[in-house]
């Protein structure tokens, strides 16, 4: 008897709170004291509940309440934070920004780029190679410390036609050699919000990749 009425006042209580999000709060608080006044009213006379554990209870579901409002606000300031990136990164739009890239379109102008060294080199070489593969050009660059080493692609001084090239930066050590991580200068054209990876995306010009705008070395 006492099973089915409980049942009853539950049943009562989630009729009461159709057409409510079971997540949202009030209808968790709803139905949170729904039950505990179906505990009450059904609860054994000759052996009562310990009044210690409805404020255990309540305690516990003031817990929930409260995290699930923290909840919100987090989610509420984390969309402030992207609409003020959206704003911020729109300023960087015609902004020349050297960006992590392995390959480019060259056009009639000079590219800037730069070697990044995580330590000496005896030698630097840039490697510039086509769209086959094929090392075209070589820019030596000699002995060089550690840091940022920059360079110039122009096409007119190396005499390289319009096109798709890739570039490899190679140090030289004694014998050993390893490769260096590359930027190349472009426009950034356009910037956007990408869900999916939780950044804000720079589109540019050279043929260059799009990238994330975390990934800017500089902008100038």
């Amino acid at each position: 008897m006492q099973t089915n009425a409980i049942a009853n006042s539950t049943n009562q209580g989630s009729d009461n709170n159709i057409g409510l999000n079971s997540n949202d709060p009030s209808a968790l608080r709803n139905e949170f004291m729904t039950l505990m006044i179906a505990q009450i009213n059904n609860q054994d006379p000759t052996d009562p509940l310990d009044p210690n554990e409805y404020v255990s209870q309540l305690a516990q579901f003031s817990q929930v309440e409260s995290l699930e409002n923290v909840t919100k606000n987090q989610a509420t300031q984390m969309t402030m934070l992207e609409n003020l990136g959206i704003v911020q990164s729109a300023n960087l739009i015609g902004k020349q920004a050297m960006v992590p890239a392995s390959s480019f379109e060259l056009n009639e102008e000079a590219i800037q780029g730069k070697a990044y060294l995580k330590s000496s080199a005896e030698n630097l070489t840039v490697e510039i190679k086509n769209s086959q593969g094929e090392v075209v050009q070589t820019l030596n660059l000699g002995s060089q410390d550690a840091g940022d080493i920059a360079f110039s692609i122009d096409p007119q001084a190396l005499g390289l036609p319009k096109g798709d090239y890739q570039i490899n930066a190679i140090v030289l050590n004694g014998e050993d050699t390893s490769a260096a991580d590359t930027f190349l200068q472009a426009e950034i054209e356009r910037v956007h919000f990408s869900s999916a990876k939780g950044t804000m995306i720079a589109e540019l010009s050279n043929g260059l990749e799009s990238t994330s705008v975390l990934n800017i070395s500089e902008v100038s």
